[in-house]
C-alpha cells in the first residue's frame, strides 16, 4: 500500500500548557522507521533511472522521496537539484527552475542547483540571471568543472595583439574540452538522435495509417438506433462485418443477440449480414432525401448511415401439460441444450407509424429530426478533442465554447422539435380538407380548416407555444423558434377564421363577429412577426453564374427530367409564410366585404421575392375567394 508522512502531532483537550512545555522522551516511531527506509530506497531507485537515463521516471521517484521525508527537511535539497537535473535532461526549463529555487531556498549554496538554474536561465535567453546563478555557484565552490565552464561561456574573448598593433591573432592551440562539457555535448547529441528517431517512426506510423484508411474507405457516421436510444460513431466504409457488430455490441452492451438492418432506396428495410451490404448502406444513405445536398461539411464528406438495431426475442411456446406456459417453460430450461432457443428470424419491429411521422416532420416542417445528433456527437467530439494532454489550456478553452455552443444548440433544436410535435397535432385536428376543383380534372381548392376540435387545437397551439419560448430561453438568436411563434399566430388566426364561418364552402356571415375580430388581429400580428425576423436575419449569398454550355436538345431535356428543385433559403421561406398569411387575411377581408385586394397584391410580392414559380402563384389566385368572387359578378 501506498505510505503517506505522518500527521504532527497536536495536543489534546486535557494536555496542559504546563505540560505541553515540559520536556518529554522521544519513543522510537516504527512509521517513522518505515518512511526513513522507504525513502532510502526510492532515492536509490531514483538515481539508478537518472543513471539509465529514464529522467522522467527517475523526477516522479525524486517527487516520491521528497513526499516521504517532507519538502522543507534538510535533506530534501538534495533531492529537489537532483529532480532539477532530470528536467534538465529533459529541456523542461519551468520545472527545472522551480525545483531548483526550491531546492535553495533550503540550501542556499547547492552548486548543483545554481548550475541546473542558470542552465536554465541560458536556454530560454535570461543571461543576466544565468550569469549570477554561474558566480554563485563557483563562489560556493570554486572546485566544480561544470560552474567554471558555464561562468567562462559568459565572459568574452579577448583578441591577442599581434604584430604591428593589429590586432592579430595568434594561431591558437586547440583546448581539451572539459569532461562536464563533454558529457553534455554527448547528451544533446543523443538527445538529437532520439528526436529524430521518434519523428521517423511517428512519420511512418502515419504513412502505415494512411494507407490503411485508403484500403478501408473514406470514414462514415453512423446512427444506430435501438428502439428510444440512439448512438453515434465513426467507421470506415469498407469496414468488416465482425467489426461492425462488435462496435454496435459495445454501444448497446445491454442488448445481447440483435439483427442491424438499413432502410434501401426503395424504402424497404434491409438486413446487414456482409461487408457489401453495409457498402450498399452507405450508397443508399448517400441518395433519397439526401441526393443533391452538399455533403462537404460533413464528417468524411459523406451523410450519416442510419442503422436499426432489433432485438430478437423468444419464441411463444405452447402450454405445457403441467399448466406452465411456454415462456416460464423456457425459463425453467435456461442453462440446457434442450431450452427453447431464440429465434433466427424473430425481430422487434418498429412501428410504421414512427417512420412515418419523421417523414411528416420533414414534410410539413422541413426540418431534419435528426439533427440534434449530428450537434450532440460534434459537441462530444470537441470535449474528448479539448481534454487531449497536448492541448494547451487557452486552446482548451476555445474549444469548449464551441462544444457548449454545439450542446446549446442541440438542446434548443430538441424544444423546437417538441414545439413541432403540437403544431402537426393542432394542424391534423383543425384540417377540413380542400374545396373542390373549380373545374373537372383541375388541381384542388383552397385548404380548408376546421372549429369542430377547437379546444384540442387551442391547447396544442398553447403547448406548441411553451416549447418555442423555451428554445428561446436556451438560444436567444435561435431564429427557427421565433418563426415557429409568428407561423403558430397563423394557424390560429386560421382556426379563428373557421369558428367565426369564414373558411370552406358556406355562405360567409355578413358581419364579422368576436372571431373574426380576434382573427384579424392575429394574421397582422404574425405578418409584424414575420417582418421582424425578415430583418434579422443575414441576406442570402449571391450565387454564382452559371455556366452556359451548349447541349442536344434530347440532352437538355434528359437532364432537365432529372434535375432536382433547389432548396430555398431561410429568408425565402419567411417570404412565402408572410405570403400565405397576407393571402388568407386577404381572403377573410372579402368574405365580409372590407378592401381586400392591397393585401393579395403584397402577398404575390412576398411570393415572386422567394422565388416561387409564376403557375403556383397564377395557380393560387384562381381558387382566391376576392378573385372568384370578382369573376362570378
Amino acid at each position: 500500500s501506498t505510505l503517506h508522512p505522518r500527521p504532527a502531532h497536536t495536543p489534546s483537550q486535557g494536555e496542559t500548557t504546563a505540560e505541553m512545555g515540559k520536556a518529554k522522551t522521544q519513543v522510537p516511531d516504527d512509521d517513522d522507521a518505515v518512511f526513513a527506509q522507504r525513502a532510502v530506497e526510492l532515492k536509490d531507485e531514483a538515481r539508478k533511472l537518472k543513471d539509465g537515463r529514464h529522467f522522467a521516471k527517475a523526477a516522479s521517484a525524486y517527487q516520491q522521496c521528497i513526499e516521504l521525508v517532507g519538502a522543507s527537511a534538510p535533506s530534501a535539497a538534495d533531492l529537489f537539484a537532483a529532480k532539477a537535473q532530470c528536467h534538465l535532461s529533459l529541456r523542461h526549463w519551468a520545472d527545472v527552475v522551480a525545483d531548483a529555487t526550491r531546492a535553495l531556498k533550503i540550501a542556499p549554496k547547492n552548486v548543483d542547483a545554481l548550475v541546473s538554474r542558470a542552465r536554465a536561465y541560458q536556454a530560454t535567453g535570461q543571461e543576466k540571471k544565468a550569469k549570477a546563478d554561474a558566480a554563485a555557484a563557483v563562489a560556493s565552490d570554486g572546485a566544480h568543472e561544470g560552474a567554471k565552464a558555464l561562468l567562462e561561456s559568459f565572459e568574452p574573448k579577448k583578441p591577442i595583439a599581434g604584430l604591428g598593433g593589429m590586432s592579430l591573432d595568434k594561431p591558437s592551440k586547440p583546448t581539451k574540452a572539459s569532461k562536464a562539457d563533454q558529457q553534455a555535448d554527448a547528451e544533446e547529441e543523443l538527445r538529437k538522435k532520439q528526436a529524430a528517431l521518434i519523428l521517423k517512426q511517428r512519420q511512418e506510423a502515419e504513412a502505415r495509417r494512411q494507407a490503411q484508411q485508403r484500403s478501408w474507405g473514406p470514414p462514415v457516421t453512423v446512427k444506430a438506433v435501438a428502439g428510444a436510444d440512439v448512438r453515434t460513431f465513426v467507421v470506415p466504409t469498407m469496414i468488416a462485418h465482425k467489426d461492425l457488430m462488435s462496435a454496435l455490441q459495445k454501444k448497446f452492451p445491454d442488448v445481447s443477440a440483435f439483427t442491424v438492418r438499413y432502410s434501401g432506396p426503395d424504402g424497404v428495410l434491409k438486413p446487414i449480414s456482409t461487408r457489401h451490404d453495409f457498402a450498399a448502406a452507405v450508397a443508399a444513405a448517400q441518395g433519397g432525401e439526401n441526393k443533391g445536398k452538399p455533403a462537404a461539411n460533413l464528417y468524411g464528406g459523406l451523410h450519416p448511415v442510419r442503422l436499426i438495431i432489433s432485438e430478437l426475442t423468444r419464441l411463444d411456446a405452447p402450454a405445457c401439460e403441467d399448466g406452465t406456459t411456454g415462456a416460464e417453460a423456457a425459463e425453467g430450461a435456461e442453462g440446457s441444450t434442450s431450452g427453447q432457443q431464440l429465434a433466427p428470424n424473430e425481430v422487434v419491429e418498429i412501428d410504421e407509424w414512427i417512420l412515418d411521422f419523421a417523414a411528416l416532420f420533414r414534410e410539413h416542417l422541413g426540418i431534419d429530426a435528426e439533427a440534434h445528433l449530428d450537434l450532440h456527437a460534434e459537441g462530444l467530439d470537441k470535449c474528448n478533442h479539448a481534454l487531449e494532454p497536448q492541448v494547451s489550456i487557452e486552446d482548451a478553452d476555445v474549444v469548449l465554447d464551441d462544444a457548449a455552443k454545439k450542446f446549446q444548440e442541440a438542446a434548443a433544436l430538441a424544444l423546437f422539435n417538441w414545439g413541432n410535435v403540437h403544431m402537426c397535432a393542432a394542424r391534423k385536428a383543425m384540417d377540413g380538407g380542400r374545396d373542390p376543383p373549380l373545374e373537372e380534372g383541375g388541381p384542388p381548392g383552397a385548404a380548408v380548416a376546421t372549429a369542430d376540435n377547437r379546444d384540442e387545437v387551442v391547447d396544442r397551439l398553447d403547448k406548441a407555444k411553451g416549447r418555442y419560448e423555451a428554445a428561446l430561453v436556451v438560444k436567444p438568436d435561435f431564429h427557427d423558434a421565433t418563426i415557429a411563434l409568428a407561423q403558430r399566430r397563423y394557424e390560429r388566426a386560421r382556426l379563428l377564421c373557421a369558428a367565426a364561418g369564414l373558411s370552406g364552402a358556406g355562405e360567409s356571415p355578413a358581419k364579422g363577429n368576436g372571431d373574426s375580430d380576434e382573427a384579424e388581429a392575429e394574421f397582422s400580428g404574425a405578418c409584424a412577426d414575420f417582418d421582424a425576423v425578415l430583418a434579422i436575419l443575414p441576406e442570402d449569398p449571391p450565387k454564382p453564374p452559371e455556366p452556359v454550355e451548349k447541349k442536344e436538345p434530347e440532352q437538355e431535356k434528359k437532364e432537365g427530367e432529372e434535375e432536382e428543385a433547389e432548396q430555398p433559403s431561410m429568408r425565402a421561406q419567411v417570404q412565402v409564410m408572410w405570403g400565405n398569411t397576407l393571402f388568407e387575411q386577404s381572403q377573410m377581408r372579402a368574405r365580409l366585404g372590407k378592401e381586400w385586394r392591397p393585401l393579395l397584391d403584397v402577398a404575390v410580392e412576398k411570393f415572386k421575392g422567394a422565388g416561387c414559380a409564376e403557375a403556383d402563384i397564377e395557380q393560387a389566385l384562381k381558387v382566391h375567394r376576392g378573385v372568384r368572387a370578382e369573376k362570378e359578378a
